[in-house]
């Protein structure tokens, strides 16, 4: 395992015992029966989570075995994006997620999923807290005509029981401040 030279044994360990409770927790947020269970699941995923980006380095630990949860890292390895769904009922579906940066400490931007919030989702610009959530499983890079970066970001959004959609979204970095949509 290639992270072993940056992230020091003890933190090794922390991380693998974490990864061990998320994976849990992962299982039940899709398993469980009862849609309470499955919120209080959320809550203590996302909690665990937290603590576990926490430890120094964990950018580079990959929580392969927490399954159901999408981890992916930028082409540049600037940040990675964790995503997930909570499904509520059959007609109602939420969307978490954050941004971790290539950084010793942590920094996170978490994502807030207002989808339902958004009169014209297609023509929008949000910010993390105002995003339209999605579960991404893929991630590229390009410039912009104007020679900025920007990342195509491909996510699921089963929306409702008649209605799943494939979401293109495009992201941007400026002055460290994440926007998603672009006139592009």
């Amino acid at each position: 395992d290639g992270y072993s030279q940056i992230i020091s044994a003890a933190d090794k360990k922390k991380l693998v015992a974490k990864e061990d409770t998320l994976k849990e927790y992962a299982r039940y947020l899709v398993t469980d029966s009862l849609t309470e269970d499955r919120m209080i699941s959320d809550s203590i995923f996302t909690r665990t989570l937290v603590r576990a980006l926490q430890v120094k380095n964990s950018f580079y630990y990959p929580f392969d075995s927490v399954l159901g949860v999408s981890r992916l890292y930028a082409p540049d390895s600037s940040f990675r994006i964790f995503t997930w769904q909570l499904k509520v009922n059959e007609a109602d579906y939420r969307y978490y997620g954050a941004i971790q940066w290539n950084t010793p400490d942590l920094k996170l931007v978490p994502l807030v999923d207002r989808s339902m919030a958004l009169e014209n989702p297609t023509y929008s610009t949000t910010t993390p807290d105002k995003w339209y959530g999605a579960l991404y499983y893929n991630i590229k890079s390009f410039t912009s005509g104007k020679g900025e970066k920007m990342y195509l970001l491909f996510g699921y959004d089963a929306y409702d029981v008649n209605d799943h959609r494939k979401i293109i979204d495009v992201m941007t970095i400026t002055n460290g401040q994440v926007k998603f949509g672009a006139p592009v």
